[in-house]
């Protein structure tokens, strides 16, 4: 009998799940890094439903922790107070139990308070805004490196230094793998997160981990979230799918249908799927093309730099709008998985335009319909 994994292992109390199988979707000289990952569940007991995450434990980029101990002037041999009160030292605290790449507002003000810094500022009353683009701007994200490199004349001991950075935070991954299909196994779809920024590499902590630092065969400490609340698959199994999902956006829909496919669900399914180019962007191509060819799938690509003008996902929903307000009005869920700040939006506009085009209704009307799909769960989002 299987234990339920929200009791088992959480985040606090994980499990050791080794990676079975890391595959590189990516051909060599593709622009991202994209990886299958099969990890075991083995003995764990640890059951999941399509739409969950996982969650697991990465460990910093090396050479970011050698350059903050040469920074510091630090051996690493240093004892050192994890966040769990156990005693560790000081370079496997910053390689596994402390956040390098989110920096807290301790960390500033304690450099601030021993000199004059670049970012000094910043951390006066109405420079708020100022001081979360320094933090947060996209691609250019300053990490616990940058704050010591901005404030030369702050010296820290590490004892002192472990306090003012925050905790070590498990990172979440939609699953996309059905149980069904994959007993005891855990699949994931990851795109290695990288990019230069003041002259230095930066690498995306869970998706560098996966896909560069955890070698087959090794464990990592993993669990399972619960995620049915808010992207769970219908209840009933013949209630129409729509999932869009761009990029890796794609991997918990390969959950979805090989879960409906193992199950002989009647449901009906269409998937919106793409990425800059077919050519290596294809993800899972030979799974979607057999479910198409069998009739289980309707599948419509964009892939958005195969032509002189890019054509995203919602661009092939305006261009089946008909037939996909029709699945709308026979009751169909929608699921959105991929980017929060641009692609889940513009979807979820598309669809309102689409309703109030195709159905009819006035802005006001459409806003309100989409809202009430939100409301009542047809409509669920998976968005980071």
């Amino acid at each position: 009998m299987q234990q339920n994994s929200t009791t088992a292992y959480t985040a606090r109390r994980p499990f050791s799940g080794a990676l079975v199988r890391s595959d590189r979707l990516t051909p060599p000289g593709a622009p991202k890094d994209t990886r299958h990952h099969v990890l075991s569940l083995a003995g764990s007991g640890i059951a999941y439903q399509p739409g969950d995450a996982l969650g697991i434990w990465p460990a910093n980029p090396p050479a970011l922790v050698d350059a903050i101990l040469a920074r510091l002037g630090a051996s690493g041999d240093e004892p050192v107070t994890a966040p769990d009160g156990s005693a560790v030292a000081f370079g496997e605290a910053l390689l596994r139990r402390f956040e390098l790449t989110n920096v807290s507002r301790r960390l500033l003000d304690a450099a601030h308070a021993q000199g004059p810094t670049a970012f000094s500022p910043l951390l006066e009353k109405g420079h708020e805004e100022a001081l979360k683009l320094y933090l947060h701007q996209h691609d250019q994200v300053h990490d616990v490196l940058d704050v010591l490199e901005d404030a030369p004349a702050a010296r820290f001991a590490p004892q002192e230094f472990v306090p003012l950075l925050r905790p070590m935070q498990p990172r979440l991954y939609s699953i996309a793998s059905s149980l069904r299909d994959h007993p005891e196994e855990v699949h994931l779809l990851v795109v290695s997160l990288s990019y230069m920024t003041r002259g230095r590499l930066r690498l995306g902590v869970g998706s560098t981990f996966l896909n560069e630092r955890l070698p087959a065969g090794e464990a990592a400490p993993i669990y399972t979230q619960d995620s049915q609340r808010h992207f769970g698959m219908p209840a009933d199994p013949s209630t129409p799918m729509i999932m869009i999902g761009p990029g890796t956006g794609v991997a918990p829909f390969r959950a979805f249908l090989e879960d409906r496919a193992a199950t002989g669900a009647t449901g009906r399914n269409w998937l919106f799927f793409g990425d800059q180019s077919r050519a290596w962007g294809f993800y899972y191509q030979s799974e979607l093309t057999a479910w198409e060819a069998r009739g289980l799938l309707r599948l419509d690509l964009a892939f958005s730099r195969d032509q002189p003008n890019k054509i995203y996902v919602q661009h092939r929903m305006r261009e089946h709008a008909k037939d996909l307000y029709a699945w709308l009005e026979e009751g169909a869920e929608v699921f959105i998985c991929g980017d929060k700040a641009r692609m889940a939006t513009d979807v979820q506009n598309m669809l309102v335009d689409i309703v109030r085009s195709e159905g009819g209704r006035t802005q006001e009307q459409a806003e309100a319909y989409v809202a009430s799909m939100r409301k009542t769960r047809r409509l669920k989002l998976d968005v980071y």
